[in-house]
């Protein structure tokens, strides 16, 4: 999201939209206190919605913010003068910044949530009704916020007009298709309801660590060195990686930091039900082809699902696949990638721990109509994947701190039927981070030694880390 700067602007934070909190009782006190402005929410949105209409021939699609920002700041002038002319109060500068920015926001941005995108202490927006808003920090404080519209139609409207022009294609959002996930162009994900539920709900999850790698995971205490110098060998000696953990441990920023130590040579593709990776269209990653599902229209056509996607891609010669996350028959076109040529490969997928993700795959196989026994199953699991690198979050008293907790080497079925397994990285201490534990099997230490890992690395002791990604 692209925050609009006008001369002599500052942004205000906390607040809806990053406009400035009003004086009165409508709008509930953010984490940080902030300057009182003379405007309540009501009249802000009511006033930006009249400026955006009146100049909204003038704001083309996709205009770069040097061409809006003058067509803005003279909307407003025009706004706050004739205010002043018929009885209003004579707003104050502070008023006249959180207009424009409310104007700007509203042709495009996500109108009185954007400016929660732009506040990196925020983490998760709930808006149950347009009247009733939750908002997470990384400090694991939840606070009640403002109301984002005056009804739940106009709440609707803006969902319907953001699931339009928020994804790479425009999604529905009507009694005929009530739900609706959208990527909105690097800076979160949004799910919404309506029909199903008592009145329309709207979750954004914002993307933290966009530029994620093991080294700013380790600074952060998420890993230690050990661990980070461990899975940079593994992606380098193309290890087959599937990274589990519960909802919203911070799986997608261990993908990406992983997918970092890709070296830039090497063409990848990309599959998301929704793009929240973004390895695309990076210096980093030159040669990315990305993919996103599609769902389909309200007559039930030209929906494109994941599964259809990782059949396809493997059509234009990738030397890697990368799903952001597997949840349904996807799984086993991917397991099928990953031991047929495009090692290296990785994914996440929802578990609440790593040998819970074997049971995983196997209902998700069982549910996309395989046929196959589940000891075959669990042989190409054990075939195909090669380490399972599991992620928790938890809340220590201070900030939500996520980090990896458990490593797993999976190998074929043994004794059992199940994948064998070789626990390379358990929980050490009261935090529960992960520590070297057990040698890894002679091929897979050939791998890693083979791309650059010292082995006396794990025969050191290693005292637990601190701190986590936010």
């Amino acid at each position: 999201m692209t925050e609009l700067r006008l001369p002599g602007m500052t942004r205000g934070g906390g607040g809806p939209g990053g406009y400035l909190p009003a004086a009165g009782a409508d709008r509930a006190p953010g984490p940080a206190g902030l300057p009182a402005r003379v405007l309540t929410d009501a009249q802000l949105r009511s006033g930006a919605a009249e400026i955006l209409e009146a100049v909204a021939g003038r704001l083309q699609d996709g205009a770069q913010q040097p061409e809006v920002a003058p067509v803005i700041q003279e909307a407003v002038r025009g706004w706050t003068a004739h205010r002043a002319r018929t009885g209003g109060t004579v707003l104050p500068s502070a008023d006249q910044e959180a207009l424009a920015q409310a104007v700007y926001d509203l042709r495009y941005g996500l109108g009185p949530l954007a400016g929660y995108l732009r506040d990196p202490r925020v983490e998760n927006v709930d808006v149950n009704g347009c009247d009733e808003v939750w908002v997470s920090y990384a400090t694991g404080e939840r606070v009640a916020g403002p109301p984002v519209a005056d009804t739940d139609d106009a709440l609707i409207a803006m969902i319907r007009s953001w699931a339009a022009r928020g994804g790479q294609t425009a999604r529905d959002f009507s009694a005929a298709a009530p739900l609706v996930n959208v990527a909105l162009t690097g800076s979160a994900r949004m799910t919404a309801t309506m029909s199903v539920t008592p009145r329309p709900c709207v979750s954004l999850r914002r993307h933290g660590q966009l530029d994620a790698s093991l080294g700013k995971l380790m600074q952060l205490g998420t890993i230690d060195p050990v661990l980070a110098a461990f899975l940079a060998a593994a992606v380098r000696g193309r290890c087959n990686i599937v990274v589990t953990g519960g909802v919203n441990a911070g799986k997608t920023t261990l993908l990406r930091a992983l997918a970092s130590e890709i070296p830039p040579v090497e063409r990848l593709a990309t599959l998301e039900s929704e793009y929240e990776l973004f390895l695309h269209g990076t210096q980093q990653h030159p040669d990315v082809i990305a993919f996103e599902a599609r769902d389909s229209n309200s007559e039930g056509a030209g929906g494109i699902s994941l599964h259809d996607l990782v059949a396809h891609a493997l059509r234009h010669n990738p030397q890697r696949i990368i799903v952001g996350e597997v949840r349904r028959s996807e799984i086993m076109p991917m397991l099928e990638a990953m031991n047929s040529g495009q090692e290296g490969s990785m994914c996440t997928l929802h578990a609440n721990s790593p040998t819970e993700a074997f049971d995983r795959i196997l209902i998700l196989g069982l549910r996309g109509g395989l046929t196959l026994a589940e000891r075959a199953i669990h042989i190409l699991v054990g075939m195909a994947v090669d380490l399972v690198v599991h992620v928790r979050k938890r809340h220590d008293g201070q900030r939500t701190v996520r980090y990896v907790s458990e490593v797993l080497e999976v190998m074929p079925p043994a004794d059992t039927d199940r994948p064998t397994v070789n626990r390379l990285f358990l929980p050490e201490g009261p935090a529960g981070r992960a520590a070297a534990a057990h040698t890894p099997s002679s091929q897979l230490m050939e791998r890693l030694v083979g791309a650059g890992f010292n082995p006396g690395l794990l025969e050191r002791p290693q005292g637990a880390a601190a701190g986590g990604w936010r």
